[in-house]
Formats: structure tokens, sequence, C-alpha cells
């Protein structure tokens, strides 16, 4: 087939479109959130509402959603309403050149140049809830062997990309099961599912180009429901083969006939190499320049709105908007948990939490206790170093405090490790659980249920956070306090404690020495036992590595069973049982044209 002028100036068209919406800055809406339902009657006619969380700024004057490419669907019966509840007044034909004022409360149907638009007025500013309704008729198709349609539910247009959609559908009467229907969803990151007789389609990445959207195509038995819009041909060969051009769904049992295209848009093969290639390379620059640079000022506004929360938090917790800490605290922090303490390391500033820290200053407090010894020795240079060892086969109580826990199942395997001398070889420990990896796997889940999760600011304390903090800021900059009296030594052991879970343990163990002036009269264990931190580190470094290896570990069998059940949950993906959207692919589907505010 000849590519004629009119087709490549098209292409062009298309290119420079969207170029020229990508020296656009985004809009000052927002679209936070975006939910559809669909519900499917007996002849194949469906009712979606689409719920639209919004932030709507004072630019503006109405929302949209094009409805192209239809191929013989009507769209009718708008219905929109709001948070408050105000039913909108439907003022079909939509006249989209009227003010703001005037088209506030406001829906209509407008006319344009490749199909309807539903649009509504924006009203006023703010966080905004938009409820549409709307009919498609003749959604589902009847063909030769089966009913089924494939249309795009979803199209971002330019500052309106959701950071987050969902779309259920579901019959009107009756269920969809793996057993009478099978279902496909290109042009978006995320799923799609058969839940509880439904099917559930939903995001787990942001849209970011106008390339995306939600497209599903759904196929039913016969029988299953009774659609009046019939349509010649198979399944097969009308939607099947052209949706999966280009996408990662494989045709199991049928030879693919026809060529992909970049981005599966339904080309038929007949079309000229040369005209495949151009229309690739438009779509290819047109992702590259058009996705990626629009992306970085949408997903900063986006983000925005995060960060403005982040913000108010801090403020609650430190008394400043950046976190920043001022005031220096001698109190140990939470009660002594190196639990909690972490999960606020965590929560406020991942990069202030390591496990291996904590796991550090674990295994020092329990030496401290008693719960753990230290076995002197002199290296080969003179200078003093030491072992531990395992005192009791018998380990610290397990009760409802994840420390306890931890030093629990931290003995645990150091008390197995040691072997019958229970002196703990710095390398023993992971050795040990390497050669036995199946059967610590239940110690290394215990291990890691004990270890500290990031919970979200507004959950933490505002006393423990400053204490945390406070202490990490005292010891980091104890030689500036002026404080040179007698402490406890129990309190200078906790200090090396949460030094350690701040890793700081070397730079506060130098600092005391200097300035501390009972230091040189403390016990020569209690020396060893504060100059012992490499020791530690080395221990939790060998714990974790060990840890990584139990849960990376795989038998033969559970290998062979692993890579069987990927295989199979491939076949049925593309069977069309479930699981993962294909991101590209999707040709042939009826609907989208964009959809945001203008």
């Amino acid at each position: 087939m000849k590519t004629t002028t009119s087709s490549t100036f098209r292409n062009l068209a298309v290119c420079l479109a969207l170029l020229t919406a990508m020296s656009i800055p985004a809009g000052a809406h927002r679209l936070n959130d975006l939910d559809m339902h669909v519900v499917i009657n007996d002849l194949g006619h469906a009712r979606v509402v689409e719920v639209r969380d919004c932030e709507i700024s004072s630019d503006g004057t109405e929302g949209y959603i094009k409805q192209y490419n239809l191929h013989g669907m009507t769209v009718g019966e708008l219905s929109v309403s709001d948070e408050t509840g105000t039913e909108y007044t439907n003022q079909t034909p939509w006249d989209v050149n009227r003010s703001r004022s005037e088209k506030t409360n406001c829906c209509g149907i407008a006319k344009g140049e490749d199909g309807p638009e539903l649009c509504w007025g924006l009203g006023l500013s703010g966080e905004r809830i938009y409820n549409i309704h709307y009919t498609l008729m003749g959604l589902v198709n009847s063909l030769d062997d089966y009913d089924g349609f494939i249309f795009k539910f979803y199209e971002p247009a330019s500052g309106a990309y959701a950071p987050h959609a969902r779309l259920v559908i579901e019959l009107e009467n009756g269920e969809l099961t793996k057993e009478n229907a099978r279902v496909w969803a290109f042009r978006y990151y995320g799923t799609v599912l058969f839940e509880n007789g439904k099917i559930v389609a939903e995001t787990n990445q942001a849209f970011q180009s106008q390339e995306e959207g939600i497209v599903i195509m759904l196929q039913l038995n016969k029988g299953v429901i009774h659609p009046v819009t019939t349509r010649k041909g198979t399944f097969l060969e009308k939607l099947k083969k052209p949706a999966f051009k280009g996408s990662d769904y494989e045709l199991l049992e049928e030879e693919q006939t026809t060529i992909s295209s970049a981005f599966g848009n339904g080309r038929e093969k007949e079309e000229s190499d040369w005209k495949g290639a151009w229309d690739g390379l438009c779509y290819i620059a047109a992702i590259i320049l058009g996705f990626i640079l629009p992306f970085i000022s949408i997903s900063q506004f986006i983000s925005l709105g995060g960060e403005v929360k982040k913000a108010r938090q801090l403020n609650r917790l430190f008394g400043n908007k950046e976190g920043k800490v001022e005031m220096w605290s001698r109190e140990v922090p939470c009660d002594g948990s190196l639990y909690q303490s972490g999960k606020v390391l965590l929560t406020v500033r991942p990069g202030d939490y390591d496990r291996a820290n904590l796991i550090t200053a674990t295994i020092m407090r329990m030496v401290y206790q008693g719960k753990l010894g230290l076995i002197p020795l002199v290296d080969q240079n003179g200078n003093r170093t030491a072992e531990i060892e395992v005192k009791t086969p018998t380990p610290p109580p397990l009760n409802t405090e994840p420390d306890a826990n931890l030093q629990h199942w931290l003995h645990h395997v150091m008390w197995n490790a040691a072997g019958p001398d229970h002196r703990l070889q710095p390398n023993e420990l992971q050795e040990y659980m390497k050669a036995k990896p199946v059967e610590h796997r239940t110690v290394v889940s215990k291990i890691s249920y004990n270890l500290p999760t990031a919970t979200s600011l507004s959950k933490l304390d505002e006393k423990q956070t400053k204490q945390v903090y406070g202490l990490k800021k005292f010891l980091q900059e104890f030689t500036l306090s002026g404080e040179r009296q007698v402490m406890e030594v129990g309190l200078w052991k906790e200090y090396l404690v949460f030094a350690s879970l701040y890793g700081i343990a070397k730079q506060v163990y130098a600092d005391m020495r200097k300035i501390w002036p009972d230091f040189k009269q403390l016990a020569a264990i209690d020396q060893l036992m504060m100059e012992s931190a490499p020791l530690y580190r080395t221990l939790a470094n060998n714990t974790l590595a060990g840890m990584a290896y139990v849960r990376s570990y795989e038998t033969p069998q559970e290998r062979a069973a692993r890579l069987e059940r990927e295989a199979e949950a491939r076949r049925e993906r593309s069977r069309g049982g479930g699981g993962s959207s294909s991101y590209g692919g999707g040709g042939g589907h009826s609907g989208g044209g964009g959809s945001g505010f203008r």
C-alpha cells in the first residue's frame, strides 16, 4: 500500500502537536485520583461512573472526557454531581466557549471534530470531587465465537495525569469469572484481576504520557449476556491479534501473522515498511521528548502537596519545616527501645537508619547486660582485642517488646553457630547460616520481623522524636557541651549503644576518652567492652549477610517449582486469566481521545 502525502503530514502533525504540548507548562489543575465503575447489562450496554478527585485552580472553565473512535457506539445520558451533592444541569449541546461562571453547576455533551466530548463546569477552586455518569450504548459486540470489546476507558491529557487509577467492571446480572470470561489490559503499569465476580484493573505507577491510558479487552463466552450489537469475524482476528501487537502478551495457540508496530497501534501488515518505520520514529520521538521533559515538571507539581504535608509534620516534630534539630537531649530516648528509636530515624529520614547499626547496638547491649561475654585477647601486634562468648544456651525470654525478641533470636542463632567452645569467631555466624539455609528460614524471618519498618510522620510522637534526634545531636557535639563531671558507667554504656545505632560510635568513643575524667578508672573489662564496637559491627554485618543468603536460597526442587509457576502465570496471563498489565499494545481499541481540563 502506497504511503500518501496526507498520511505523512498527519504523522508529522502528531509529532509536532506533541512537541508543542511539551513547551506548555503543566496547568495548575491536578487530578489526584480516578475511580471508575462500569456495569454491563444483558444487552451489552454499559453504565459508567467516574469519580475524579481533583485540585482545581482559578484557570480554565471546564473538565472534559473525549470519546472518540467509537465504531458505532453511542455515548449519552450524562449526569454530573460534586462533593456537595449538587446535581449539575444538563445543557447538551454544550457550548465550550462560555465563561467559567456560566458553566458552573452545568454539564453537557459537546460535538468534537472526532466524536462526542463529555463536559462539566469546574466551578469553585480548591479540592473538588466530580461524579460523572454516562452510558456507552453498544460497548459489547457479538462476534462469531465470543462476545467482547476493547475500549480505552481513560486517556490522560496534558496537565491531568492521574497518579493512581482504579477501574471495576461487573455485570448487572451475574458474575465475571475465569470460567466465563477472559481479560487483558494495556497502556499502563499495574494489574488486572478477577476479584469477587468482578474485574478490577488498578495502576501501580503514575501516568506520565498522553500515549498511556487504561485499555481493557474483555472476552465473554456466548450466553453470558446477549449483546444487540453484532460484528462479523472472530474475537481472535478482530480484537485479540491487533491488541497483542507491541504488547508482552503471547499468542499461545495461534501463529501471529501481522507485524507489530512500536506501540501496537493495530496497523495492518500491508502498510509499507517505510511508513511503519516512520510511524515508529514519530512515536519514539514523541515519547522521548514528550514524556521525559514534561514528567520532570509534572512530577514536581504532583509531589508539591506531599511536600507541604511533610513540612507541616516536620514543623510539629522539630519546630521547623526543615526537620532541623535545634536542641540537645541527654535522655535515653523511647525508654531505651532501639526498635522504636530506629523506627523514628527510618520514618523521618531513611538515610539516618541502618539495619546493621541497630543489630550492632543490640549486640553491644547484650554484652553490657551479661547475655554475651567477652574473652580478652592480644593480637600479634600487642593490641588488645576480644572474642564473643555465648555464655548460656538459654536465650533471653520472648515478650511483647521487639527489642527483647530480637535479642532472643540473635542469641539463639549465635549459640548454635559458636559450637562446643561457645566462642563466636567473626565469620562463624554467616558460615553457619549458609551451611543450613533451609533450617534457618524461621529464625531469619523472626529476626526480620523484629527490625523496624517505617510509619507515617503523622504517627510519630513529638517527645520521642525530639529525644532520638536530640541525643544524637548531643553525642555529636559532646565536646562542645562543656560537661566534664563524673557520669555513671551505666549511662555511658547506653550512650555508646545509641551512638552505635546512630553510626557514630567511633567518634563518640574517642570524645569520651578525651574529656571524661574517670574513663581511665574504669575496670579493664568495662574499657574492653567499650572498645569492642568494631567486633559488634562485624558480627552484625555477618548476621545480615547470612540472612540475605538464607532468604535467597532455593533448593533445586523449589527453583524448578518456582520457574514452572512463573511460566504458568505467564501463560495464564496471556490466556486472559489476569495478572500484570502490558504497557504496550492495545491497538484497535474504541474510546479515548484525552480527558482533563481546559
